[in-house]
């Protein structure tokens, strides 16, 4: 499993949010929220072709759809299966609950179906974590169910 850095947890949850000091700890979150009541079984953190891990995300939680622009170098990146709804999304721009800021770190957690032995599951659910990049907020501004196979290959388009 890719949890990141999960042993090492750098959250504070005394305030009225869970807070992160880095964009590993999305991993530590998106475990702990369950969306839809479904474990996260493996975690991926988004990073930009340039090296960058600061984004601004657009998502449509009702078509299931998400998009990140990297802050560095302004690529946007259609988050795993979201080309195919895209063209029907109507996305909205994240901002922080917290602060209003409107970058962040962005991972991707993946809720998977019991899999034959010997083969790779097919991804349940999954849930898109941020971790404001100015005052560490986390969150999960969107999930989804996918629910068709095959899908393991969308960890790979986080």
């Amino acid at each position: 499993m890719n949890h990141g850095n999960a042993g090492n947890m750098t959250i504070d949850t005394t305030g009225q949010w869970w807070t992160g000091d880095a964009a590993t700890d999305i991993a530590v979150y998106l475990i702990a929220y369950r969306a839809e009541g479904s474990p996260v079984h493996e975690t991926r953190i988004c990073q930009c072709p340039c090296g960058s891990e600061i984004f601004r995300l657009d998502a449509d939680r009702d078509e299931g759809a998400a998009q990140r622009f990297c802050a560095a170098c302004g690529a946007s990146h259609l988050i795993c299966d979201s080309a195919e709804y895209w063209p029907d999304a109507r996305p909205e721009p994240w901002s922080c609950t917290g602060c209003g800021c409107d970058t962040c770190n962005l991972g991707a957690g993946f809720s998977f179906y019991t899999a034959d032995k010997g083969t790779k599951p097919d991804v349940r659910w999954l849930s898109l974590g941020q971790r404001c990049s100015r005052c560490g907020i986390l969150g999960s501004f969107a999930d989804w169910k996918i629910g068709y196979g095959p899908s393991y290959h969308l960890l790979e388009q986080a």
